[in-house]
């Protein structure tokens, strides 16, 4: 360890002295977890602790499991640590139980139970601060383990208890923001899924559960064909990140229900023939075409606002209007990422090597829309809405997780 910085880059006011280095066995007491895995139960009285109960943020996560035995309950306050690497930088990670007698310690897990003269929330996170320590001293062919002595004689640098307490209930509050924001986040995801089923029709329904008021006709039923023609898109490989024009490339319609200039990354030099053969224009709809996976076949995304002369890729399918488009701009985002429309896609797509999806696959596949194009778009405003509330929470989790971050490697030594 550094042996010449004896004090944090950012500390609390008030507090000048130098941290004091400790070991680990100095400050803590060391347990392993027992063998349980034959008592394992979807329900129980406790929760036991797996090698999947720490993430690498240091948070604990729920294993799933749990187990209705007499054994030995982990306290309010004590630190579990992963001992075997079940994903890269999580050896040696460890995470605080929020609460007492609900957690049993599973096997490959430790429990550090600390000191009163240290705190355990300052505890876990001068330990997740220097996880590479762990990360060198694992041993192991195929998956890394980490041994008590190694994790004993881990040393640290360690201020007086009031400073402890200082750091750890600041970086416990940074938990508890991120938690929130996590948790409203999965609220608003959760009804987002919900509404996809109710505000739209059931198989064998012409109208939805739930629809805005002063709608009351049927909802009609076609083949995408019926409107929509179908072009794959352009082939240029590592080309996509080159320079040129705008490209649309799988992630893009992957990951996103409409495509703006915002969220393009890649580029690609074409002709004039090819840039017009292959364009993308507002109101196209682009399908994935192919992937490793066939639930990744067939996801949506309708391109809203986009430079001139922008072109997609060949793992995309371009669905163009024919003559009038029926659907609304925002409408389009949503009526083709319902479960029943999922579901179908996936029956309608093959998997060799890879699996596929194609123009005159889709084009056959049936949708049921509203054909007053006001009841669109209150649909799409509605999901919309929904999706830009959870664009902020995730922007609110990146930019307490960075705080977080920066602080990790600043209120350490």
């Amino acid at each position: 360890m550094n042996k010449e910085r004896k004090s944090p880059e950012i500390r609390f006011r008030s507090f000048e002295s130098n941290w004091i280095p400790k070991k680990l066995k100095e400050v803590s007491d060391y347990f392993n977890g027992g063998s349980f895995e034959a008592e394992v139960n979807e329900r129980g009285r406790y929760e036991l602790i797996t090698l999947k109960s720490v993430n690498v943020n240091g948070h604990l996560v729920s294993s799933g499991r749990y187990v209705d035995i007499d054994a030995p309950l982990l306290r309010k306050g004590t630190l579990v640590m992963i001992l075997s690497e079940q994903a890269p930088g999580l050896l040696g990670v460890t995470a605080t139980i929020p609460e007492e007698n609900k957690y049993i310690l599973n096997q490959r897990v430790a429990e550090i139970r600390p000191h009163k003269s240290v705190n355990s929330n300052f505890l876990s996170k001068v330990i997740n601060a220097n996880q590479p320590y762990f990360g060198k001293l694992g041993a192991g062919t195929k998956v890394q383990n980490i041994s008590k002595p190694n994790v004993e004689n881990y040393e640290f640098y360690c201020p007086n208890i009031e400073e402890q307490n200082k750091i750890g209930d600041f970086f416990e509050n940074l938990d508890n923001l991120i938690s929130l924001h996590k948790n409203k986040y999965e609220k608003l995801s959760n009804l987002k899924k919900a509404m996809l089923k109710k505000m739209f029709p059931k198989e064998g329904e012409e109208v939805p559960e739930i629809r805005f008021k002063g709608y009351t006709d049927s909802w009609v039923e076609h083949e995408i064909g019926d409107f929509y023609t179908f072009k794959n898109g352009l082939n240029k490989g590592k080309e996509f990140f080159g320079h040129g024009v705008p490209i649309v490339n799988f992630t893009d319609v992957f990951h996103n229900r409409s495509i703006e200039s915002s969220k393009l990354k890649g580029k690609v030099e074409l002709s004039v023939d090819e840039i017009s053969n292959f364009n993308v224009n507002q109101g196209d709809i682009l399908f994935t075409r192919t992937s490793e996976t066939i639930e990744e076949i067939g996801y949506p995304s309708v391109i809203i606002d986009l430079p001139v002369n922008t072109v997609f890729s060949g793992f995309t399918l371009r669905a163009r209007a024919i003559k009038h488009d029926p659907l609304s701009l925002y409408f389009k985002k949503y009526v083709f990422f319902t479960n029943s429309f999922r579901k179908e896609m996936i029956k309608k797509s093959s998997m060799t090597t890879r699996a596929l999806t194609s123009g005159t696959a889709i084009k056959k596949m049936k949708f049921k829309f509203p054909e007053n194009k006001k009841e669109q778009a209150r649909i799409g405003e509605y999901f919309t809405i929904l999706e830009n509330l959870q664009s902020k929470q995730k922007e609110q989790i990146l930019r307490i997780s960075n705080i977080k971050k920066a602080m990790l490697q600043r209120m350490f030594v």
